[in-house]
């Protein structure tokens, strides 16, 4: 009975994003904003702490409020347009820089090899995994942390796999075997590597000038296969309009066996784009411990 609860909200949710004309999307976005610091306390509380401890913006400044907004807008906009689109049976989202993201792949990709591509909850993550698919023409490989609603996570999964992603599922017995399978093939692995790792143990790096516990799985992959590795994120640049920003954070065979150095490449790539698009970053998450007084 509650399973099919559950599944009627999500249905009438997917049916509201798709009858949601596009012109109402910035709107539902500004009340949005509007209405979140009131009615979700915790999370403008966290956004305001990380905000403190990243840029120094007390947490009463105009400053920091107006930011506490625009990271509310941002996250309604690129969920509504992100979901609009993959609910879509037609492309609503133009994305730039897909020629360039072909080539760097196609260059960084090794036989044998794979390429490892990490990313962050920043911008659409989501149209990252298609996009990788889209732009090398193979399945996207992607770890996933399952929701403890297990009817929602049917529905991503289902939403992922008509982006050509295939999701590797974090609590399963074959991950590792999986995880070298599809880097021996020749496939493509993602990572969403900005959260904290479980019991916060993985090495410590410098994440947005912070020192942070970072998951160490990416690292080790690097360093035991020799893999590329490559920083991909698809950023909101306007309406409907998104652009791939891509870096090289290291090449196959580079020779690097120190995890943490690795980790530390990985983090910094993430850092530099959101210092791109700071208000695209899920800032309300509590990723560091808070700050005492």
């Amino acid at each position: 009975m509650k399973s099919a609860l559950i599944k009627g909200c999500l249905r009438l949710i997917a049916f509201f994003i798709r009858a949601l004309p596009k012109a109402a999307v910035p709107w539902v976005a500004f009340v949005f904003s509007r209405l979140a610091p009131v009615l979700m306390k915790r999370d403008t509380d966290l956004i305001a702490s990380n905000i403190d401890r990243v840029y120094s913006l007390p947490p009463q400044s105009i400053f920091s409020k107006t930011f506490q907004r625009q990271v509310f807008r941002s996250q309604a906009l690129v969920a509504l347009e992100t979901f609009k689109h993959q609910l879509s049976k037609t492309d609503l989202v133009h994305v730039e820089g897909l020629e360039r993201a072909r080539i760097m792949i196609d260059k960084l990709s090794g036989p044998g090899k794979g390429l490892l591509v990490v990313t962050a909850h920043h911008g659409s993550w989501e149209m990252v995994a298609s996009t990788v698919a889209q732009v090398s023409g193979k399945t996207f490989v992607a770890l996933a942390k399952p929701s403890t609603v297990p009817e929602f996570t049917e529905v991503l999964d289902n939403l992922r796999r008509r982006g050509n992603t295939r999701i590797l599922w974090t609590d399963s017995k074959n991950l590792l075997r999986d995880m070298m399978g599809t880097l021996k093939s020749g496939g493509n692995l993602g990572f969403v590597m900005d959260q904290k790792p479980e019991g916060r143990v993985g090495p410590v790096v410098d994440f947005l000038g912070q020192a942070t516990e970072f998951v160490a799985g990416p690292g080790k992959l690097a360093a035991r296969h020799q893999s590329a590795v490559i920083a991909f994120f698809c950023m909101r640049t306007g309406p409907w309009e998104y652009r791939i920003e891509v870096e090289t954070v290291v090449e196959a065979e580079h020779g690097i066996k120190d995890e943490d150095l690795l980790t530390q490449k990985m983090a910094s790539a993430i850092t530099r784009a959101i210092q791109l698009y700071p208000e695209q970053w899920v800032w309300n998450y509590k990723r560091w411990r808070t700050i005492e007084n």
